[in-house]
């Protein structure tokens, strides 16, 4: 189905087999953990302008969560800046978000169990899936092209922007005029930075939103995530890079994060590539197998009162916790695990840190200035994902907010 829906190119959705390996090969290397510190400079800024955001515009909060997890993407697959909030790129990058979130389970359609399926007439009554697939393929032929192109015209105009495809187009071009073949042609080049985009954006976006709505429902972790930000950082200045291994209760709040909503429930499923035998059960060759993470995530057995959001769970027993095992399975599995697990994580802390230090998330207040709980919808088509809600977004001390406003001012005078 994915490949009807125009994602045949890009690594997540390649069938296992040299086409996989090449791209997995190419993307990697950038993506390792020693490498992506590289990054840090770029996701601290638009971390920092996200705070602000949600800051100033607290109604519309969910929207500098978006701005934030696409420019960090963008900018480092295609080189190109997100310049507001109703930047056309966002909403490109939602638009393809949107279309893979509701798509459905991956290789649960029938034009997985039957390819043959994918060339018939989309009206027939049980091919809502194939219609569903050819409706959003513009979609993503959009976000797979237009950024490409707009990447390419920055090369051409001589700008070194130092991001994935200008890299991968320079070894291009370099090999194109010494007569060189290129195994890893311009539709992969144009397919992989788009991975980088669709893996990056919506899932580092939606565990954002979960962070908030965690923090809101749960004021005493986020008191105690704050005292700890407090602590080690102070009052003169606001968290970096440097600070965040000194953080551990608040990565343990990413960390049961994780847990609580794993955003594929199901992962990626695979296909044994040979006759298997698993406890006893025979996995004939080809067989889709999905692997159940959200179930890894709850099991009674394993993680005490499993819906209950508690960070300290992870903690040694004399230290106040359970001693229980940090979640896996969240960014994937095996060949399929996902290659920019370090950089989405580097994403998620120091946002998260920025955001204890700056603002208090509370429930949103009514007419009467009392707080309104209430139960957060969810949608559950192919992922796991808390929908936009309201929240209480506010400065926790004028301190904070010069703090906060200086830095983001400094950054908007070094780019002018």
């Amino acid at each position: 189905m994915f490949e009807e829906m125009g994602w045949s190119p890009t690594l997540t959705w390649l069938r296992w087999g040299p086409k996989h390996q090449l791209h997995r090969k190419v993307l990697q290397p950038p993506f390792t953990k020693a490498k992506v510190g590289q990054h840090m400079a770029l996701q601290r800024k638009e971390a920092l302008v996200c705070c602000k955001g949600m800051m100033d515009q607290p109604v519309d909060w969910v929207n500098s969560v978006r701005r934030f997890s696409v420019a960090v993407v963008l900018k480092i697959a295609y080189g190109l800046e997100v310049d507001g909030p109703s930047s056309p790129w966002i909403q490109m990058a939602d638009d393809t978000a949107n279309a893979v979130g509701k798509s459905g389970a991956p290789a649960s359609s029938i034009m997985d169990r039957l390819p043959a399926t994918r060339h018939l007439p989309d009206w027939l009554p049980f091919m809502e899936r194939l219609r569903y697939a050819r409706t959003w393929r513009p979609a993503i032929e959009k976000l797979t092209r237009l950024p490409f192109e707009a990447s390419l015209r920055q090369i051409d105009s001589g700008a070194d922007n130092q991001s994935f495809v200008h890299t991968r187009m320079a070894i291009w071009n370099e090999n194109a005029q010494k007569g060189v073949a290129n195994d890893f042609d311009l539709d992969d080049i144009k397919g992989a930075a788009a991975t980088i985009v669709i893996a990056g954006n919506d899932t580092t976006a939606a565990t954002v939103m979960l962070l908030v709505l965690y923090l809101m429902q749960n004021p005493d972790v986020q008191r105690k995530a704050q005292t700890e930000v407090d602590e080690v950082v102070g009052s003169k200045r606001l968290p970096h890079w440097d600070d965040i291994p000194n953080l551990p209760y608040m990565n343990l709040v990413l960390q049961e994060t994780y847990r609580m909503n794993p955003l594929s429930p199901l992962g990626i499923p695979h296909a044994s590539i040979a006759d298997d035998v698993y406890n006893g059960m025979s996995i004939p060759k080809e067989t889709i197998v999905y692997p159940n993470v959200w179930a890894m995530c709850h099991v009674e057995s394993v993680y005490a009162e499993p819906f209950r959001f508690w960070p300290e769970r992870y903690l040694p027993r004399e230290k106040g916790g359970n001693g229980e095992p940090l979640p896996v399975g969240n960014f994937g599995f095996g060949r399929r695990i996902c290659i920019g697990k370090h950089l989405a994580e580097n994403s998620l802390l120091i946002v998260l840190a920025l955001l204890l230090a700056t603002v208090d998330i509370d429930w949103p207040v009514g007419a009467d200035g009392k707080p309104e709980p209430f139960e957060p919808e969810w949608s559950f088509r192919g992922q796991a994902i808390v929908l936009p809600f309201k929240a209480s977004v506010t400065s926790r001390s004028a301190r904070s907010k010069d703090l906060l406003d200086d830095e983001v001012r400094a950054l908007e005078h070094r780019q002018g």
